[in-house]
């Protein structure tokens, strides 16, 4: 109790330094209180961030707790794993959906058939329903009214997790981790991850292989790392830890504990998404002991990629088809709608559907975009 008197003067200095008396006592009492008011301050600082990091996981476990409003499906998918080769067919019957809290639909009355093993490609203008007809065959959402049926039966009453395990998907909103460039693509696919091989492969299929080369440590690569590890005691020598590289210069050692990690790596958006297509191209390699996946999605891959790469992100897809039923949704009408068994153009319902030959000779609203976009490239634009 003898160092209460000192505890409450420090608390007041910190608190309200201005109240505090000037004398040649409160000096005395300030300079042997100077540890204990450090002390205090890193408490408190420390304490701040403790308040700032458990209201975050707070929120963490409210969004956990959100009751899901898509219901699991009870029924096995696929019956036979080995009809996943040859593709999923994937049926909309009157099917609208409107957004919670939106006041008007995404989709009104959408009916159409893709069969297994098509390349569709569903096409229109931002904000017509393009990524909506993706987010209700992966049941992110259920249809507000209307049915959806997966290889004949009603999508509602399959298991969530076989339905997802049979399609693999690239959203618009896609990822890069904290982690290695390895750890990013190999996510795609845990099963897969450890063997360089198909990380490799996955990484060609996505375009990311020959600039991943050309990084500095390659596909251990670290990429936007959030924090550095620090190790104490480590012998004399080491190079390597959880195989990451540990450097022992001088400056990275601080009070003799190591530290690791090399700088944030910046790569443009369009290495971004050559990432997040690799890590999508992961669930479409087979191993022994796991089938790919039937169903390939994709919601506009290719807006980030310079027409170089598009062309060629396109043509791989293509080839890797084989009967896997694949369906792209975007806005751009030039490489993969000549090669689609079925083209939809959407805006909230199906406008228009057939082929690309079909719909140009239909001369409707998908032919008269797909003109308006190659005009510049067939010189039909004077220039300035």
């Amino acid at each position: 109790m003898h160092v209460l008197p000192q505890i409450i003067f420090t608390w007041r200095v910190v608190k309200n330094p201005m109240t505090t008396p000037l004398s040649l006592v409160s000096l005395t009492l300030i300079e042997v209180a100077d540890p204990s008011i450090n002390l205090y301050s890193s408490i408190s600082g420390l304490l701040s961030i403790l308040a700032s990091d458990l209201s975050r996981a707070r929120k963490v476990y409210e969004i956990e707790n959100i009751r899901n409003q898509v219901v699991n499906g009870t029924e096995p998918f696929p019956e036979n794993q080995q009809s996943l080769a040859n593709g999923i067919s994937v049926e909309f019957k009157n099917v609208s959906f409107q957004y919670p809290g939106r006041d008007r639909c995404a989709l009104r009355n959408v009916s159409f058939k893709i069969e297994a093993g098509q390349l569709c490609v569903v096409v229109g203008v931002n904000g017509s329903g393009k990524s909506t007809i993706l987010n209700l065959i992966s049941r992110i959402y259920d249809p507000t009214v209307g049915t959806i049926l997966i290889d004949g039966r009603d999508i509602k009453t399959l298991k969530l997790a076989d339905l997802r395990a049979a399609m693999s998907i690239l959203f618009q909103d896609y990822s890069q981790f904290p982690l290695s460039v390895r750890e990013n693509i190999g996510l795609g696919n845990p099963a897969l991850a450890h063997e360089d091989d198909k990380v490799r492969e996955a990484a060609r299929l996505g375009g990311a292989e020959d600039f991943i080369d050309e990084l500095p440590n390659g596909f251990d690569t670290y990429l936007d790392r959030l924090v550095d590890d620090y190790y104490g005691d480590l012998p004399e020598g080491t190079t390597t830890l959880f195989g990451h590289p540990v450097e022992s210069s001088p400056r990275n050692t601080v009070d003799g504990v190591h530290i690791t990690g090399s700088p944030d790596l910046q790569i443009s958006w369009g290495q971004v998404q050559r990432l997040a297509i690799s890590r999508t191209m992961m669930r479409s390699l087979i191993s022994e002991t796991e089938y790919f996946a039937g169903m390939l999605l994709f919601d506009e891959p290719s807006a980030s990629l310079d027409p170089t790469a598009e062309h060629d992100l396109f043509e791989r897809l293509r080839k890797l088809r084989g009967n896997k039923t694949m369906i792209f949704s975007t806005h751009r009408f030039g490489n993969l709608t000549q090669y689609a068994d079925l083209i939809l153009y959407i805006d909230e319902t199906v406008q228009e559907e057939g082929t690309h030959d079909e719909l140009m000779k239909k001369g409707g609203e998908y032919a008269r975009i797909w003109n308006l976009q190659a005009k510049p490239f067939n010189g039909q634009i004077p220039r300035p």
